[in-house]
């Protein structure tokens, strides 16, 4: 009587298990992949169709390789070499068979703990699709190929006509069509918002492939991808691709330069290609035969960040026409992701490290370049893992850019009273009149100042000017989500916080950053030191606002004694973009003012920076040159600060002055208290620009 196989009792899950799908790896994963020295095992887990655990294979496996793809629908495949046993042939007493499924890790022996235990990563779940045996005088060996669960669906056909609704929210679909075709174990499923919907009756007769119905209803709306995760999970995401504050964190950080090779890279290379760059896409879609409408969308780089922006390498435009599409929405999805891919892909790089096993499809990641040391993210397009004692990982990655988000038609009001601000009560002119009067520089009119409004979330930068080092054309970028609250008839333009936060003085603020940029040019400017960019442009408006809105000290003297201690420290170098820095930076600006001794001695300041060269070198010295030594005038600064008058009236909350440049203490240039309403008389306004063509970018 022939004897039944008796499976081992290796039924219990593996410790210690990192499946790639954690929002943030783990310190001790993290840390066990950084020893120096690695003792590796790979283990099998032999599942059952209903997720039990059939056999553990550990010591067997002698090497293999798999691999990654983050925008195939297959998105793992490999092989597995494993010793020679009949149980790892195709039978259905053995692990190779149709109701069998391989989950493969990696395990690396935590040398830090004891008793030892190895950090098991999951590098995937797969499906034998071919085993063959190897036997000669030099090797013998069976060669497992395996890929993941969509190998079932590769060669499936529709049983049943297929129908779904005009309408029908696409994560509804596409869940749909994995419940049919017996799929019940899901991980991560976007649900669609009330524009993300079937756009038309979609039909389809029976044998119509399986993934060619996940292809379409993948790409119905182009941003977004599905396949099964490293547990065997079917997913649907939609990419990152829009806003910087919207991605996940980094995964790994890969930096040979700064962090002694504890980063695990071995080699670097990075690939540019400018002849396909895009920064304008139009996509035109079907022509309705009952209306005539032609659906169309049109998306351009517009983030500053960006340096393949609009503004920064002029209009590159492509045109594309889909027949498939049959709303203005899917025309502009298929806008987005175009020229996300015109941004990203253009610049690739591939790195050879020690392998990092929990970098998984479309994680993000950061690489230092070796050449130029400068680090940016990336987001992992394939993987190669080489599962052997002494193998490597192999990783392609693309570089992440950023696409400003255009505002929407809530908005609009928003929109239009700033551009009154702009064109009627001279929210940028006044501003420029005072750099002009009080500065002694201005825009010389030949250049274009474009003015964009953007909807990145409330926080952050209200406004940002941006130069760029191949355009005199600058940008003006003005965040809407900062500007909700706006009276929308206030001349001032209060926007329901501070005083200091008026439009006007917000913008005046800016302008005086665009005009440095026209006088000096965008070189120079980059190289001055940003105390010296933001205090003038506080000091243009006044800092008294932004200065009591720091609290938290016993006495006037303690909170001088901080910000002058900041000032020495920005003096030397530092930068922290808090608000206390923009007000010691002001306070240094109030000193030069008072070490000038005159309004012409002042305009001087502006008057030396303009043919200095290399102004990043000895900048004091080279701005207010009081003495031969530059440590000395570092000196006379921090003195000044010490004894200026302006300290008297930053304290008393009964001076209406904000302690401006124009203003009662300084160059009291009206005779007269410059308030927060009164710092920008609008109703002077002539004009909306007095150096800069304007252009709205809408």
């Amino acid at each position: 009587m022939p004897v039944s196989f008796q499976k081992p009792e290796y039924n219990e899950a593996l410790p210690n298990i990192v499946t790639g799908l954690e929002d943030e790896l783990s310190a001790r994963a993290a840390s066990v992949m950084r020893q120096p020295i690695r003792n590796i095992q790979t283990t099998v887990q032999v599942l059952n169709d209903d997720g039990s655990i059939y056999d553990t294979i550990t010591g067997r496996a002698t090497g293999g390789t798999i691999n990654y793809n983050a925008t195939s629908l297959t998105r793992r495949t490999g092989t597995l070499r494993m010793v020679v046993e009949d149980r790892y042939l195709p039978s259905n007493t053995g692990a190779v068979w149709f109701d069998k499924r391989f989950r493969v890790y990696q395990g690396i022996v935590d040398l830090s703990q004891y008793p030892r235990e190895a950090v098991n990563f999951l590098l995937g779940t797969f499906w034998v699709d071919e085993s063959s045996v190897n036997i000669d005088e030099n090797t013998s060996a069976i060669t497992l190929t395996l890929s993941d669960k969509m190998t079932k669906w590769e060669d499936s056909g529709l049983e049943n006509e297929l129908k779904i609704e005009h309408g029908t929210p696409m994560s509804e679909a596409m869940r749909g069509i994995m419940e049919l075709v017996g799929e019940t174990d899901f991980g991560y499923m976007y649900t669609s918002d009330t524009k993300e919907v079937m756009p038309y009756d979609y039909k389809k007769e029976i044998g119509t492939s399986i993934t060619d119905i996940i292809t379409d209803f993948r790409d119905m709306y182009m941003d977004f991808i599905c396949g099964y995760n490293t547990m065997g999970q079917f997913e649907y995401r939609k990419i990152e691709m829009q806003k910087k504050d919207d991605t996940r964190k980094v995964k790994w950080e890969f930096d040979s330069v700064n962090l002694d090779r504890a980063d695990l890279a071995l080699s670097f290379s990075e690939a540019y290609n400018l002849k396909d760059v895009k920064n304008r896409v139009i996509v035109a879609g079907s022509t309705s035969t009952k209306t005539g409408y032609t659906p169309k969308g049109s998306v351009k780089i517009t983030d500053a960040d960006n340096i393949f922006n609009v503004d920064a390498i002029g209009m590159r435009t492509k045109v594309i026409k889909n027949s498939d599409l049959t709303n203005d929405l899917q025309c502009i999805a298929q806008a987005r992701y175009e020229i996300w891919k015109s941004a990203h892909f253009q610049e690739k790089v591939s790195i050879d490290v020690i392998p990092v096993y929990a970098i998984q499809p479309n994680d993000l990641i950061t690489v230092t370049n070796p050449v130029t040391k400068k680090t940016y993210r990336y987001m992992v397009d394939n993987v190669s893992v080489d599962l052997d004692v002494d193998g490597r990982m192999s990783i392609d990655a693309h570089k992440l850019y950023y696409v400003g988000l255009d505002y929407g038609t809530a908005d609009m009001p928003i929109v239009a009273a700033i551009k009154n601000g702009i064109e009627k009560l001279g929210w940028l002119s006044l501003g420029e009149q005072r750099i002009k009067d009080c500065y002694g520089i201005s825009g010389d009119g030949k250049n274009t100042l474009v003015i964009r409004f953007v909807s990145n979330g409330v926080g952050g930068e209200q406004a940002s000017t941006t130069a760029y080092l191949t355009s005199r054309r600058q940008t003006l970028e003005l965040d809407i989500k900062d500007f909700e609250k706006l009276n929308l008839k206030d001349e001032n333009g209060d926007v329901g916080r501070s005083a200091g936060d008026y439009a006007d003085r917000i913008l005046g603020h800016e302008m005086f950053h665009a005009v440095c940029n026209d006088f000096y040019g965008a070189p120079k400017t980059i190289d001055m030191p940003v105390w010296f960019k933001e205090g003038f442009a506080e000091l243009l408006h006044g800092g008294k606002e932004r200065y009591q809105s720091v609290v938290g000290f016993r006495s006037n003297e303690e909170k001088k004694k901080f910000f002058i201690d900041k000032a020495s420290q920005e003096l030397n170098g530092y930068w922290g973009s808090s608000s206390e820095d923009y007000v010691a930076a002001y306070l240094i600006a109030c000193a030069m003012y008072y070490l000038s001794g005159s309004k012409q001695e002042f305009q001087k300041i502006f008057q030396r920076l303009e043919v200095e060269n290399n102004v990043n070198l000895n900048f004091l010295y080279k701005a207010l040159p009081l003495s031969e030594n530059a440590g000395t005038i570092y000196d006379k600064v921090i003195e000044e600060m010490y004894n200026m008058p302006i300290w008297q009236y930053l304290n008393d909350p009964n001076d209406p002055d904000t302690c401006s440049i124009g203003g009662i203490h300084m160059m009291n240039i009206y005779n007269m208290p410059l308030s927060a309403a009164d710092v920008f008389n609008n109703q002077m306004a002539t004009t909306a620009s007095l150096g800069f063509q304007l252009r709205y970018d809408e």
